[in-house]
């Protein structure tokens, strides 16, 4: 095995998507499994599609594009505004796409039409994570924006999203007024939305508590399947495994050094100025891993008594002290050996787009990756 690697358990996911797809389909909810939190990986788009999710949704058309080529039936959803540059893609790779200027709506109306497709679409609304939407007050002109439309796209609905640039909770009062925005524009355009759709993970909190509107029937959903964690509610989410995706580096120094470095502290290469305690002489492990393959500040080792002191662009330091009398051979770690960390999800993402970490589905954790 090369490292870093990124290990995917099949089994721990397609256990969570079940688990998530049972539980919103009760609801009367459609969960799409959003899948660039592993770089839109078509083997991941494949087990969403088992466990029960009703398609897949990425922010890149690159990934789309992948998943479309790799033969999976399921629909597809480009979850991030469309670029105008990109449409004559979007109308190629995805059945459905989330819009929020007009302009763009009836641009892509345009290319659809003249290649004789229908492409669905749904309106952005801000409710308040003031990122991208139709702010509420221009909802009533809707009728003047989309006059005209040619047929090549097919309004269907309104969508939003939580916990994203400001970090707005998705709750019962702000799931309703997006469910109003909906009633406003079905007036406006005089025809039937029948989706209301919201994301990410943070709004399964709102559905197992039995909060999530009844008009409510869609959910995007990534890190809930693939870690089982929901960072917005700052949580473990209880019913899903932990522990489905890992990365495991290669320890390629180990020796005892100071804790606290010789000499003046300046700033290092990534602009930030670190902190050391001086806690003695320790033990030290340098891996093959760092800033540009992962986001180091959002890892957690696996063991408790390995700690993470810093890093640069190529390297991991880790503090081994206390770990290093339970190896299984004489003198600790030594070269060659692994530790295995659980990323977060900022960590997740960036791994999965760097060319230099390996990823390996339908593996699992071995004794020596510890």
């Amino acid at each position: 095995m090369r490292y870093p690697v990124m290990l995917i358990d099949r089994d721990k996911v397609l256990n969570n998507v079940r688990v998530i797809a049972d539980m919103c389909g009760s609801a009367g909810i459609d969960v799409w499994g959003v899948t660039k939190g592993l770089a839109g990986d078509s083997r991941l788009a494949v087990l969403y599609s088992e466990g029960g999710f009703k398609g897949v949704a990425d922010s890149r058309l690159r990934n789309l594009r992948k998943i479309q080529e790799s033969g999976l039936a399921a629909p597809r959803q480009l979850m991030r505004i469309a670029m105008p540059s990109e449409l004559e893609d979007v109308s190629c790779v995805c059945d459905v796409s989330l819009q929020s200027e007009p302009e763009t709506v009836r641009r892509l109306d345009e290319i659809c039409a003249s290649a004789g497709l229908t492409r669905e679409v749904l309106l952005m609304i801000d409710v308040g994570d003031l990122r991208e939407g139709f702010w509420p007050r221009e909802l009533p002109h809707a009728s003047e924006y989309f006059a005209g439309l040619r047929g090549g796209v097919r309004i269907v609905g309104v969508a939003a999203n939580f916990a994203c640039a400001s970090g707005l909770l998705p709750s019962r009062e702000n799931l309703e007024r997006l469910v109003s925005y909906r009633d406003m524009l079905q007036d406006s355009l005089d025809c039937e939305l029948p989706v209301v759709s919201a994301g990410g993970t943070c709004c399964l909190k709102v559905v197992e508590e039995g909060n999530a509107p009844r008009q409510v029937n869609q959910l995007r959903v990534c890190e809930g399947a693939l870690l089982g964690m929901d960072t917005a509610f700052d949580r473990e989410i209880p019913y899903l495994e932990r522990g489905a995706v890992t990365i495991v580096a290669e320890v390629v120094e180990c020796k005892h050094k100071p804790s606290v470095p010789s000499g003046e502290i300046g700033m290092q290469s990534f602009g930030e100025r670190p902190v050391f305690i001086d806690r003695g002489v320790r033990k030290r492990a340098l891996l093959g891993i760092g800033r540009q393959d992962v986001n180091v500040d959002r890892i957690e080792p696996l063991r408790d008594d390995v700690h993470i002191v810093t890093a640069s662009s190529d390297h991991l330091i880790v503090d081994v002290t206390d770990a290093d009398s339970l190896r299984h051979h004489e003198g600790g770690y030594r070269p060659g050996d692994t530790i295995a960390f659980r990323p977060l999800y900022p960590a997740m993402l960036a791994a999965a787009t760097s060319e230099y970490v390996d990823k390996i589905f339908f593996a699992r954790l071995t004794q020596s990756d510890d």
